[in-house]
């Protein structure tokens, strides 16, 4: 794929969670003298901090993280909204994201014509996604089900339990009157940035473990008390961020319907199965300029990002910089 002269260049490190993005984001950011802008859709609300892996402030004195603590915990805040904040701090690059939100990735670096403007109507917009989010805590995964009866091509697209995504397309098929799939193909994706991708792709089974590790670390550094800060301030499961991993089942475990030891398994088990919805949407929903996998556990402090990194490092600071040399996928 060849990079469309005047746009914006940026480098974007993705990947499942717990695969090490946050460690290779800063390294790099140092290394490219560029902050590092968060591409996450739940570290964007304040407060969610342990939960979301949310760089502290130690991390940000030596590093700048941008586009994160948002919004308040309650506000109604989506792909477009994160898209134009992303926007507006690329401005002409170029620019450096990190985070394993695809969707949100996607959103800065395509457009659809039709997409913004079905989120005008912000009231319409609201109760129409109050009312539904209310069917779906009655009948897990009625969402998705109305959506592939109004649109069977995008919803085969979207998990079912991918309730966020599903919800947004249901609300534009609702919005255009019709399946936002004959919208997109009438008016296919336009490019806003040339994207580079980093994907991490470590193995499945130590990743996993990771995983495991990092709910553990975060259970000790207050996770529980997070979530009861949060729930004593007002915010609770009506609210889309406190349906995120961690903070549900947390919630669960709060109100008497699991164990702690049952909530922790639940996250765990949950995380893995995110992961694995990342690897193939970083492996289909993303296309780009240039692509560099990365299968190395990049959380391990032993591995040397420096050597990891050697390969392949010069050729993103080409196409950063536009120093000369066509990048293809």
């Amino acid at each position: 794929m060849e990079v469309e002269e005047g746009l914006p260049r940026v480098l974007a490190i993705v990947g499942p969670t717990a695969s090490g993005k946050s460690r290779l984001g800063s390294w790099l950011a140092k290394r490219l003298a560029l902050p590092v802008l968060c591409c996450d859709s739940v570290q964007v609300y304040r407060g969610l901090d342990i939960g979301s892996a949310k760089p502290d402030a130690a991390l940000q004195a030596r590093t700048p993280h941008r586009l994160v603590d948002l919004v308040d915990p309650d506000a109604d805040f989506s792909a477009g909204d994160y898209a134009a904040a992303a926007l507006a701090e690329v401005g002409e690059g170029p620019a450096l994201f990190a985070g394993g939100t695809g969707f949100y990735l996607r959103g800065t670096a395509w457009t659809n014509s039709g997409d913004g403007s079905a989120d005008a109507d912000d009231a319409a917009r609201a109760a129409f996604t109050g009312s539904w989010e209310a069917r779906e805590r009655e009948a897990p995964g009625c969402v998705h089900v109305a959506l592939s009866q109004a649109d069977p091509d995008t919803a085969k697209k979207i998990h079912p339990r991918n309730v966020v995504r599903a919800l947004r397309a249901l609300w534009l098929c609702e919005a255009h009157s019709g399946p936002v799939s004959a919208l997109r193909a009438a008016d296919p994706p336009r490019p806003r940035l040339a994207l580079a991708l980093v994907v991490l792709e470590p193995e499945a089974v130590p990743l996993d473990r990771a995983i495991d590790a990092r709910c553990d670390a975060m259970m000790r550094a207050g996770l529980v008390a997070e979530v009861e800060m949060l729930r004593k301030a007002g915010y609770d499961a009506r609210h889309k961020s406190m349906r995120s991993l961690g903070y549900r089942q947390l919630l669960d475990h709060l109100a008497g319907h699991l164990s702690l030891a049952d909530a922790v398994a639940a996250i765990k088990l949950a995380t893995r199965h995110y992961a694995r919805r990342q690897r193939t949407y970083f492996k289909t929903q993303l296309p780009c300029a240039l692509r560099i996998p990365v299968t190395a556990p990049l959380w391990e402090p032993a591995v040397d990002l420096a050597e990891e990194t050697a390969s392949w490092l010069p050729g993103v600071q080409r196409f950063l910089f536009n120093t000369g040399g066509g990048a293809k996928t």
